[in-house]
């Protein structure tokens, strides 16, 4: 009796230069907004075989009582100028642009995906947002104030942009789309429109239970489910005591005082400049207008903020975490820790279970030393041959556009080879 078939792991690869996650002070880095960054990032992905290079989209600065925040950096070039540049600079990778909905108009968007897919031999994506309050509020002083409209309005007004936007381009091949979100409003227009869906990362579990109830919504319109990508980070060692030993040394680099502090102003509201972030969470209840907001906010998560408060003070009182040590735990972003090899097995085990189709990795660091801990090329030099060796990732492309990347080589059964759980 022969055994199923592999499903073929997919790679997306976030540009690192949003966020306070992003590990500014450490050295050496290079400049977040030079083009040979971003031109050294697109040839690593293309050089690993990725399917696509993903830019985020910030159309203001983000401020925090009435200041740029220092270690939320959002100052980004125009996406699309960007990736019009590297379409001459690579020839494979796919290139996938971020641009919002509530402040763009259709015929403008589908104009400018229209030129990136002819420079780029069909290599354009678009990564379809609707602008979440908390960046959205600032962003609409930029173009209307008042622009703003709630949740769901945003994502059914996203629906009919998109229906517009396919109504310019006619019968040429269209973009892939790519739906960032997990809430029921974004797995509603991933299912109807999405190629795939840019997601956070949830348990084993739950990312079954995404991935199946995604199918079973894009059944319902006809279409093949879209491919389920978590947005992950990973930490690599020579063994794995080395590579928890980098971790919490990345930990400490990551939430230092002043992140912590701003995290914590986020959601409790007021000045706590005072405040100790190296001792408990406040004995006092946030303003709860303010961490509403902040729950909202997040791509995916808990959505009610009492209960992710509630959550917070358990897990702080339960293990004798600081605030630091508490963000660093619930916020941390380091999902796969461990050598090459154990990194590669556990990425496979999640597509093989069928909790995922790949990753989008998302470095922690910006491009600058070839081969540094933490940058794409480690990921690319190390994991990826790893990945190759399982049969499970591709050994050169097998197509010329991102569409055939994204749809080119996977395996078709119907009862995937199942694994103990593992990693959660």
């Amino acid at each position: 009796m022969t055994s199923p078939a592999l499903h073929r792991v997919h790679l997306g690869a976030f540009y690192p230069n949003d966020h306070y996650y992003t590990l500014w002070s450490k050295a050496p880095l290079g400049s977040q907004v030079e083009f040979v960054a971003f031109r050294h990032f697109a040839q690593s992905a293309e050089r690993g075989l990725f399917d696509f290079v993903f830019l985020a989209e910030a159309n203001w600065l983000q401020e925090h009582r009435g200041r740029v925040v220092e270690h939320a950096i959002m100052d980004k070039p125009d996406s699309l100028t960007v990736l019009a540049a590297l379409a001459a600079e690579t020839t494979r990778v796919g290139l996938v642009a971020t641009i919002g909905t509530t402040f763009s108009d259709p015929y403008t968007v589908a104009r400018q995906l229209e030129t990136l897919q002819a420079l780029s031999g069909h290599r354009a994506g678009w990564n379809v947002v609707t602008s979440h309050t908390t960046f959205g509020v600032g962003a609409s002083t930029n173009f209307r104030p008042g622009r703003m409209v709630a949740h769901a309005d945003r994502y059914r007004a996203a629906a009919a942009f998109l229906e517009g936007t396919w109504g310019f381009w006619g019968d040429h091949e269209k973009p892939v789309i790519v739906q960032a979100g997990g809430s029921d409003e974004g797995r509603a227009l991933a299912a109807a429109h999405a190629d795939v869906i840019f997601t956070g990362r949830r348990s084993l579990p739950e990312s079954r239970e995404f991935l199946t109830d995604l199918a079973a919504r894009a059944a319902t319109h006809g279409r093949p489910a879209p491919k389920v990508l978590p947005s992950t980070a990973f930490v690599l060692g020579d063994s794995q005591a080395d590579a928890d030993e980098r971790a919490r040394e990345w930990a400490q680099l990551e939430m230092t005082p002043a992140v912590a502090r701003f995290i914590l102003e986020e959601v409790w509201g007021g000045d706590l400049t005072d405040f100790d972030v190296d001792g408990p969470l406040p004995g006092f209840d946030p303003d709860w207008k303010v961490a509403d907001a902040y729950t909202r906010g997040g791509v995916d998560g808990e959505r009610d903020a009492r209960t992710l408060i509630a959550r917070w003070r358990d897990l702080s009182e339960r293990e004798h975490l600081s605030v630091r040590q508490l963000f660093g735990t619930v916020l941390a972003r380091r999902d796969f820790v461990g050598t090459p090899l154990a990194v590669a097995e556990q990425i496979n085990h999640w597509v093989q279970s069928r909790a995922s189709d790949g990753f989008v990795v998302n470095p922690s660091v910006v491009p600058g030393v070839p081969g540094q801990p933490g940058g794409l090329d480690e990921f690319v030099d190390r994991v990826v041959p790893e990945l190759q060796n399982m049969g499970v990732y591709p050994a050169e492309y097998a197509g010329e556009s991102l569409r055939e990347h994204i749809t080119g080589g996977d395996a078709r059964h119907d009862e995937p080879e199942r694994h103990d759980d593992g990693d959660t």
